[in-house]
């Protein structure tokens, strides 16, 4: 399931009463606009659905949302919701318990319970919806229904944030029979995080951390001196245990960086005819040319100017 809705091309007088009716009718709940507001309304929310989970994407302007009794009734989730802040921060009130989400915060509360909720500035955010099926076995006994705030910043809050973010951004490439054990490693994430004890999920604590290692390589590619003490030193872990996060993956760490490293390499000589393959090559981490072109025929079965000249022929076919 896939959904794009957007108030731009709607005249202005219409615009809140259009958005009100879609988000009303995509995630069962309703908005109301200050008073005091002036000027057209904008927003715009894309949906997408794969395997166990619901995504959604928002940008609108300020307006209180809430998510009534008789939103519940007319559509319920079963499921808990995940809100990644991605503006200044927004207001959150759940059965009685108020909270605020800042940027870059994660709020997991129970999608079956009335809530309501108002941005400081504009809403821009992320939402997920989880089945409560997949969740819940993962989650500590709280007694009430859940309502909690993570930093996404640092220790475990940070690896399920990481890992929620890696998921969203290979969402397209995960196979559909893939996306239940991928839900699931995070939902165990998301239970440690929120009080379930670390030791009782140690191959999800493990999947989040392989996940912010090679977030951290990705942003240091180029860097030539980008090494396991340097990721190991970032992530505050020993060299030995960043090790052993690749060691599953049937991958080592220098393995991966060189594969990512030429990856690039490959992408830049094909959108780059003139570029010099040793501008290149140095650019992307390589220090040694001719470990760069054994690297590179070992990958590809071919050298760079070899690509090249294929990827030329393929367009004048």
């Amino acid at each position: 399931m896939q959904l794009q809705i957007s108030t731009d091309q709607v005249p202005d007088r219409h615009r809140f009463e259009t958005w009100n009716d879609a988000i009303s009718n995509a995630m069962a709940v309703s908005g109301q606009r200050p008073r005091n507001a002036t000027g057209p309304f904008r927003a715009r929310l894309a949906s997408r659905s794969r395997g166990p989970m619901v995504n959604f994407v928002a940008d609108a302007d300020a307006h209180r949302v809430a998510r009534q009794s008789s939103d519940i009734a007319h559509k319920r989730w079963d499921s808990f919701m995940i809100y990644r802040e991605a503006s200044v921060g927004s207001w959150f009130s759940h059965t009685g318990h108020e909270f605020t989400a800042r940027l870059g915060d994660l709020a997991i509360f129970d999608a079956d319970v009335p809530f309501e909720t108002l941005p400081f500035d504009r809403f821009q955010l992320e939402l997920w919806v989880v089945p409560k099926a997949v969740l819940t076995p993962h989650l500590p006994v709280l007694g009430r229904p859940l309502a909690m705030v993570l930093s996404g910043r640092e220790g475990v809050d940070a690896l399920a944030a990481s890992y929620l973010a890696s998921l969203t951004r290979n969402w397209d490439a995960i196979p559909e029979t893939a996306m239940a054990p991928v839900v699931d490693t995070l939902s165990r994430l998301i239970g440690i995080a929120c009080g379930v004890a670390a030791g009782a999920q140690p191959e999800a604590v493990r999947a989040g951390r392989l996940v912010e290692a090679k977030r951290h390589i990705e942003g240091h590619l180029t860097d030539p001196e980008l090494s396991p003490a340097s990721v190991a030193a970032a992530l505050r872990m020993s060299i030995r245990a960043l090790h052993l996060l690749f060691e599953p993956t049937g991958s080592s760490f220098s393995r991966y960086v060189q594969r990512r490293r030429l990856e690039e390499c490959h992408a830049a000589l094909l959108a780059n005819p003139t570029r010099q393959v040793t501008d290149i090559a140095f650019a992307w981490g390589f220090n040694s040319l001719s470990g760069f072109y054994r690297a590179f025929h070992a990958a590809f079965g071919m050298t760079p100017g070899d690509a090249r000249s294929v990827c030329h022929k393929k367009q004048y076919l």
